[in-house]
């Protein structure tokens, strides 16, 4: 069986229809969701953007080890055990991260759609005139927004942004490979698109859907930082309506991708992975952004650690679980689906069970944190735990804990370590057999194990 997997940055699974968002408007997520198997319960585990990607192709659990760095060279990436069993690979992206990460290694095709980074744009205007619409102290990084509108400057319509030039070269490709004598075979796909991580540059129409008659700022970027009172309730919404247009856009453009697996006949004989890396907050918790970088480590909520993970495999009866699945179990699903052996030394384990509708569970716990670097204090994130009983625990050495019960609580809104601490330590418990499972630095382990803020912090 071949496989393609499409990988989108910033997607929060609430905000897919197919997830029960009947607001947001996600025709090709919905379509492909009704037939597949949606999983309810996907995290990211190391965060953010490149750190996950390297857990989906070394199927190991990168953050305890370490963090936004290149693939390691001691790990095989997954495209290159494909390789050496004969299977062929394309890698098709403008995530920006993965260039410097070489995180395309091992890949026999390789397609860079460039300027979403600092580092990277194919072609630049001298002296233009490009301005923030919104004053620069009040989002993150005015710098990298502004080169990225520069970048803008040279779009003639919406095929032009990003999303659109990652989604239609991909499509080629399948057209294509489908032309050819008897259809392509015992190939991997890999497609990686930046939206609907921000600078939220697509046409205004889009952000219009879901807040029509806004008058103000436009914010093409979140502060990452606390919303406090810097932030009228209409600016945050408007805020978030670029966001959900972002992710409409980047929707419209992957249907290109979907609308050609089914037309084109690859659905017969291929499997299709729709995922993400992480959320975003978008005014939830008093925050707007998905980290502070340099202030306070802030929690893996629901909002910022839930994606989505929709698995069409031929032939399947579609459905929905419950079953916890992360990003290192990615690799091992994907060779499991192409009939290919496993030869490196990985984390992960295969979920195609589970999509099959022959299993019911995966994992009993999901572990999501930055890098827990020992010279790094305060650590990048607060870790999460997630139990596949719905309690979850967030905890730092320089932090109280956080416990909450999501099937009562989905926000998790409501701290009630008070009276659980039972189930705090029972979490705490899991993290630390993990770590050890893992083969995690002894000074990591004591220096996290207990889950309670240190009195010296």
């Amino acid at each position: 069986m071949n496989v393609i997997v499409i990988v989108s940055d910033t997607c929060r699974r609430d905000r897919v229809g197919a997830y029960g968002c009947d607001w947001m408007v996600t025709p090709t997520l919905n379509h492909l969701a009704a037939q597949s198997m949606v999983f309810e319960r996907a995290y990211c585990a190391s965060f953010p953007t490149v750190p996950h990607r390297v857990d989906c192709l070394t199927g190991r659990y990168g953050f305890p080890f370490y963090g936004w760095e290149p693939l390691p060279e001691q790990f095989t990436s997954l495209p290159e055990v494909l390789e050496e069993q004969g299977f062929a690979t394309q890698l098709i992206y403008d995530t920006p991260g993965i260039t410097g990460a070489n995180c395309a290694r091992g890949f026999s095709g390789v397609r860079a759609n460039l300027g979403q980074s600092t580092r990277g744009s194919d072609l630049i205007r001298i002296n233009d005139e490009a301005e923030l619409p919104c004053d620069a102290d009040r989002i993150r990084s005015p710098e990298s927004m502004l080169a990225r509108m520069r970048d803008a400057t040279w779009w003639e319509g919406e095929e032009d942004t990003f999303a659109a030039r990652t989604c239609m070269d991909a499509a080629r490709w399948m057209e294509a490979n489908a032309a050819r004598a008897g259809g392509a075979d015992n190939f991997m796909l890999w497609v990686d698109t930046f939206d609907p991580h921000e600078p939220w540059l697509s046409p205004l129409w889009y952000a219009r859907m879901y807040y029509p008659d806004y008058e103000g700022q436009d914010f093409i970027q979140a502060p990452y930082d606390y919303i406090n009172d810097n932030f009228t309730e209409e600016e945050i919404a408007w805020m978030h309506a670029r966001y959900c247009g972002e992710l409409t856009m980047m929707d419209r453009w992957v249907g290109e991708i979907v609308d050609r697996f089914f037309d084109l006949g690859f659905a017969e004989d291929t499997a299709l992975i729709f995922t993400s890396d992480h959320g975003f907050y978008l005014g939830e918790h008093n925050r707007a952004g998905k980290h502070t970088i340099v202030g306070e480590p802030w929690p893996l909520y629901e909002e910022d650690a839930g994606v989505p993970m929709i698995v069409y495999v031929p032939g399947v009866e579609p459905g929905r679980s419950d079953a916890i699945v992360q990003a290192p179990d990615l690799r091992a699903t994907v060779l499991d689906l192409m009939g290919a052996e496993e030869t490196g030394d990985v984390h992960g384990r295969s979920f195609l069970p589970v999509a099959l509708g022959e299993a019911g569970s995966h994992r009993d716990f999901a572990f999501s944190s930055g890098y827990l670097a020992e010279d790094r204090d305060p650590l990048q994130t607060r870790i999460a735990v997630r139990a596949e009983d719905g309690w979850s625990l967030h905890f730092h050495p320089n932090y109280e804990p956080e416990v909450y019960f999501i099937p009562d609580d989905p926000g998790e809104t409501e701290n009630i370590f008070e009276g659980n601490e039972q189930q705090a330590g029972r979490l705490h418990a899991a993290f630390i057999a993990f770590l050890h499972e893992v083969g995690a630095p002894e000074a990591t382990i004591e220096r996290l194990s207990s889950y309670e803020k240190r009195s010296d912090a």
